[in-house]
């Protein structure tokens, strides 16, 4: 009954001991990735800066919307024929 018991002490000591240690890898691992988490990456962009403003006064939901409607009439007319 005592190897019983000494046996049971060791499995319990071994994996507090395997998860202390799975722990502290995990940190460790975290760690490194912390210290990358916070820093600014400088993009170097090659293009040109030439972008295509909207006007406040289009309105490009009104504009998809007729677009697809001439779309499924020319497909209804289609259908028809």
């Amino acid at each position: 009954m005592k190897i019983f018991f000494i046996i049971i002490l060791i499995i319990i000591a071994i994996l507090l001991i395997v998860r202390n240690l799975i722990y502290s890898a995990k940190r460790n691992l975290l760690k490194g990735q912390a210290a990358w988490s916070g820093k600014d990456i400088k993009i170097k962009y090659t293009g040109s800066n030439d972008f295509s403003e909207s006007k406040e006064s289009d309105n490009f939901l009104k504009m998809i919307a007729e677009e697809s409607e001439i779309y499924l009439e020319d497909e209804s007319q289609r259908k028809e024929d």
